[in-house]
């Protein structure tokens, strides 16, 4: 896989956090940055710019579509894939649209699987 690949990753649960930052630098040779909530995500994508960003939907303050509504806003993080993870099996499929995210990885998902995931949802070959 690619060594060059950036992720941010934004999500409250700090044990998720650590285990897909382990995963995907271990296993995937990635560069993983976590925030541990929207502002910090926000900040981090406009710092690390990633190939993408990985955002849980249901957070304290800033929810995911919120954050993502930002990054899409802003014309220096705009282009950047946004993928949703989320424990939720019903989404606002609508509002997923509108901000064009470019997938969903549903909890409970295999850490080993999540690189693949990630790099075809960048791609834009869908969920």
């Amino acid at each position: 896989m690619e060594t060059s690949f950036r992720v941010v990753m934004v999500d409250d649960d700090p044990d998720l956090r650590k285990l897909v930052k382990l995963t995907l630098e271990f296993t995937a040779g990635w560069e993983v940055e976590v925030a541990a909530d929207g502002a910090e995500g926000i900040e981090a994508v406009r710092t690390h710019k990633p190939d993408v960003a990985v955002v849980d939907i249901m957070m304290p303050g800033m929810d995911g579509y919120e954050v993502c509504e930002r990054l899409k806003g802003d014309p220096e993080t705009a282009r950047i894939p946004v993928v949703f993870l989320t424990a939720r099996k019903e989404l606002d499929a609508e509002r997923v649209r509108e901000l064009d995210v470019a997938g969903v990885v549903f909890k409970p998902f295999e850490p080993d699987e999540l690189a693949e995931k990630l790099l075809a949802l960048s791609a834009g070959e869908g969920t």
